[in-house]
């Protein structure tokens, strides 16, 4: 929700199956953020500056930024070991959570 997204291309590098991944997984899961006792104001769960709608808050909570591990680092070793290249990095500009 407040990471910015990347298209890439693929490099069908045979070394890793002709696969990348998709993102960078997440450091608390969905469960854990639905708890009671988390921090829900928007500065903790780093919703500043990102417009999210949804029909269920706690799909706000669940998705927020802050369970999220950050993308750059996988964005960079795929880059770097040939897996994938660049096309655009994209900053979101809305949310939508079903």
């Amino acid at each position: 929700m407040g990471a910015p997204s990347y298209l890439l291309v693929g490099k069908g590098n045979d070394r890793f199956l002709r696969s990348a991944s998709h993102g960078a997984g997440r450091a608390r899961s969905r469960f854990n953020m639905s708890r009671k006792g988390v921090d829900k104001t928007d500065s903790a769960l780093e919703l500043t500056g990102v417009d999210c709608i949804t029909w269920r808050e706690e799909r706000r909570i669940e998705e927020a930024p802050t369970p999220y591990k950050p993308i750059q680092p996988v964005i960079d070793v795929q880059v770097e070991t040939q897996i994938v290249g660049v096309v655009a990095k994209m900053n979101p500009v809305l949310t939508f959570k079903a």
